[in-house]
């Protein structure tokens, strides 16, 4: 915590305080099922199923490079491997930039509410 951040802490109420203290306990597990809650929540639950399985089919690739024989056969399957290996890492993009989007909302949020209560005063 920087002493901008103790300072601030120290002019809220002892209220704020602790509603503020909720908002920055979120761990990185925390963060992650927060994806899966509010309006994207089923398009979020979605892709972590294609997630899973893209991963599953570049296990099933990878199993069957090793176990043909053939160029052509070896070459195809690598290529699907590869395309599997770069969807998922395309969807592990979408969630840290949906886990992102969380934490600045979150913290528009914070700013709204210590405007608020200064407004209020």
């Amino acid at each position: 915590m920087t002493n901008l951040d103790h300072a601030i802490r120290e002019a809220l109420s002892k209220e704020d305080a602790e509603f503020l203290d909720r908002f920055e306990k979120t761990t990185p597990i925390g963060e992650v099922m927060d994806t899966f809650r509010g309006r994207w929540a089923l398009l979020n639950a979605f892709a972590a199923i294609i997630t899973f399985a893209a991963f599953g089919f570049f296990v099933y690739a990878m199993l069957q490079i090793m176990n043909t024989d053939d160029l052509r056969m070896t070459v195809l399957w690598a290529a699907a491997a590869v395309t599997s290996a770069f969807f998922v890492g395309l969807l592990k993009i979408w969630f840290w930039m949906e886990m992102h989007r969380n934490q600045v909302l979150r913290e528009v949020k914070r700013l709204e509410l210590q405007v608020a209560r200064l407004a209020a005063r």
